[in-house]
């Protein structure tokens, strides 16, 4: 008895905080509507947190969202957000690409799933062949299809 008491487990393993739970390289996910494909989400690497920080966590790198219907691409070097909130930022240079030559960039792009928009308040600039837009921010409802500006300036040109 003596023998057994004195023994004690083995501690437990102190898991380091900075590693994910789940990383997954080369991600591509595809959303449907019935029988359409929709959007295409890519990654080169996704770390996924549950047990540090708020579950569902998760930081993805050199990150896309393709948007099938009218071909749409954002791009962002670094998202990070949660896929339970739904609340996403992509930092590092947001980038946008669209139909008709349509470019744009910001620092920094947020988005909200649940309410559908995405914003910034760190500067746009959008082109388009004769065309500039720069503004100080923006909002765009997805569900609207409506972006409105903060500080516009617009040039026009050949």
């Amino acid at each position: 008895m003596l023998a057994l008491c004195a023994c004690s487990r083995p501690p437990q393993p102190v898991r380091d905080p900075s590693q994910p739970d789940l990383q997954l390289e080369q991600v591509a996910i595809r959303s449907w509507s019935a029988n359409q494909l929709q959007v295409v989400t890519t990654a080169r690497r996704l770390d996924f947190f549950r047990e540090v920080g708020t579950p569902g966590d998760v930081i993805a790198y050199d990150a896309g969202v393709l948007l099938v219907t009218d071909g749409t691409e954002v791009r962002a070097p670094l998202v990070t957000g949660n896929l339970f909130s739904g609340q996403f930022v992509g930092t590092g240079g947001v980038q946008l690409s669209g139909a008709g030559g349509l470019r744009g960039q910001t620092p920094v792009l947020a988005f909200d799933r649940n309410a559908g928009l995405a914003s910034s308040d760190a500067g746009v600039v959008l082109t388009q062949p004769g065309f500039e837009l720069e503004a100080s921010g923006f909002s765009f409802d997805l569900a609207e299809q409506h972006a409105t500006f903060e500080q516009a300036k617009t040039k026009l040109g050949r």
